[in-house]
């Protein structure tokens, strides 16, 4: 041991360089694609016969409510894309690592849905802050979610019973979903297992398919 190295030394050292070796190890990660992380995402892809981007610096610009809105399109990193299959046929599907003004916030996820929607909806749990969006009006409550729509005639009969159980049926860890246009999406904590990815995407299926459903009765109940 070097002379004026006490054991007391020696332990104050190793404990600076494990706690200095976590924090590189987790900025590391943080790099690397947050939320699943870079080598499981691309594990999961593959499983599915998905496919696997590092970034796509435009896709998130397709959207422009909930997170989007609210820090910008960013850009998309880790991202996965391929089909989810319901029993209505497969819908197209998105997973990425949201980035926002260089850094990663959220897992975002987005289902397709099979009809033009008529006006946006976010629904949001009591927990989320709320939209800083004008254009949004708070209209009623769904299931245990509130309902913020850009036009409160048009979403009315799409706030359905199974709208209200399939926004349920997410959980409290998604503190926000929304649709818009031809899309479902939601935001995930960046750490979410594979696990929990793929069963958000069922749900938001489910979710795409009681909007689905609303506007068929719309439809209907007008011709």
């Amino acid at each position: 041991m070097p002379v004026g190295f006490t054991p007391t030394v020696w332990f104050v050292i190793a404990a600076i360089a494990i706690v200095l070796g976590a924090a590189l190890l987790f900025a590391d990660r943080a790099r690397s694609g947050g939320g699943a992380g870079v080598k499981d995402r691309r594990r999961w892809a593959a499983m599915r016969g998905w496919e696997f981007l590092d970034t796509d610096p435009v896709l998130p610009s397709r959207w422009r409510y909930g997170t989007i809105h609210q820090g910008g399109p960013g850009v998309a990193r880790n991202l996965i894309s391929g089909d989810v299959p319901t029993p209505d046929g497969p819908r197209q599907a998105y997973v990425f690592d949201h980035e926002q003004a260089g850094r990663l916030n959220s897992i975002l996820a987005a289902v397709q849905v099979q009809a033009q929607l008529p006006a946006a909806v976010e629904l949001r749990l009591p927990s989320a802050p709320l939209p800083d969006d004008a254009g949004l009006d708070l209209l009623e409550p769904v299931g245990e979610r509130y309902a913020f729509v850009s036009d409160p005639e048009a979403v009315r009969p799409l706030l359905t019973k199974r709208l209200a159980e399939a926004a349920d049926a997410i959980g409290d860890d998604v503190e926000l979903l929304w649709a818009e246009e031809t899309w479902v999406l939601a935001t995930a904590p960046l750490g979410s297992s594979a696990d929990r990815v793929q069963d958000l995407l069922a749900d938001l299926a489910e979710v795409a398919t009681a909007l689905e459903q609303g506007l068929g009765a719309t439809h209907g109940s007008t011709t």
